[in-house]
């Protein structure tokens, strides 16, 4: 199993199944995060949840009938 359904959890074999986390709008959401900490010290820890999905690969599904 692999994190950020990155190039070699597919170029592997078998290929690996993996979590994609949306890495462009987690950074955005932590740059943001980061920002309104900045200008506001005293604001509470939020939490947000970032799109992500399993991508089922060959890793963990049952081989193809043949």
């Amino acid at each position: 199993m692999s994190f950020n359904n990155s190039l070699f959890s597919r170029i592997t074999s078998p290929q690996l199944t993996t979590v994609d986390v949306n890495p462009y709008q987690l950074g955005m959401e932590a740059a943001s995060q980061t920002i309104n900490h900045i200008e506001n010290p005293n604001l509470l820890a939020t939490k947000i949840i970032v799109p992500h999905k399993l991508i089922p690969r060959e890793s963990c599904c049952p081989p193809p009938e043949v």
